[in-house]
């Protein structure tokens, strides 16, 4: 078995539901919709790689630094000293995207920055929102390329997207580079609406992993895996 980059935190089984961690040389998919748990994920993913001694690089769309401290600090998720010992690089794209002109040269401007790929996992939130208006395929190729190329340096890439903001036949690039697929959904359980994470596809897995990950998050706790499954 090679590598496996461990994800466990006190009082939450979110590792062992994924066969107890995440191999290395991942490439992860989540995909969903508006509301249904992309970036709280993803998030939580960061915290474990970060809190089992592995580095990371979080880029994001939607928050800048001060706000991703404050979001991740009312998850119970405390990064303020990895950011201080450079265990976390936080990029935040999110001035760039106001300019079209920024947006068109992002993902090769993204792809050839190195020291965004050199820490152990690299987290995309979100890839759909950061894509260029006019994508070609071949652009979308070559990126699909490139973070198989990072991954086979031992190294996980993540990845969140929309598929509504994403072209059917580039959705499918990225799901066919992806060793693991997540789909995240909003269902109603027991007369309340429930966040579900159903795992699509999972090449390599360490151990026996959960196909429907029921998960709800709350305030200063963070992310909760239910006990319940959701159908």
């Amino acid at each position: 078995m090679g590598r496996l980059f461990k994800i466990q935190i006190p009082n939450d089984e979110l590792h062992r539901r994924l066969g107890g961690g995440i191999p290395a040389g991942s490439v992860v998919l989540i995909e969903g919709d508006r509301g249904t748990g992309k970036s709280i994920f993803s998030q939580r993913l960061l915290y474990g790689f970060l809190k089992n001694g592995h580095t990371a690089t979080y880029v994001s769309s939607q928050y800048t630094t001060p706000e991703f401290i404050s979001q991740m600090d009312s998850l119970g998720y405390g990064i303020i000293q990895d950011l201080i010992r450079r265990r976390l690089v936080f990029v935040s794209f999110y001035p760039l995207l106001v300019g079209l002109s920024e947006r068109k040269r992002f993902l090769s401007r993204f792809m050839g920055e190195p020291r965004l790929w050199k820490t152990d996992a690299v987290i995309i939130d979100s890839l759909s929102s950061l894509l260029p208006p006019e994508l070609g395929e071949d652009e979308i190729r070559a990126f699909s390329l490139h973070i198989k190329r990072v991954s086979s340096l031992g190294r996980v890439v993540i990845m969140t997207v929309n598929p509504d903001d994403v072209e059917r036949r580039f959705l499918r690039i990225l799901e066919e580079a992806s060793s693991l697929l997540i789909r995240l959904s909003v269902k109603t359980f027991g007369g309340d609406l429930k966040n579900s994470a159903t795992i699509v596809k999972y090449n390599n897995a360490a151990g026996i992993f959960q196909k429907i990950i029921p998960f709800r998050v709350e305030p200063r706790v963070g992310f909760i895996v239910e006990i319940a499954a959701v159908v």
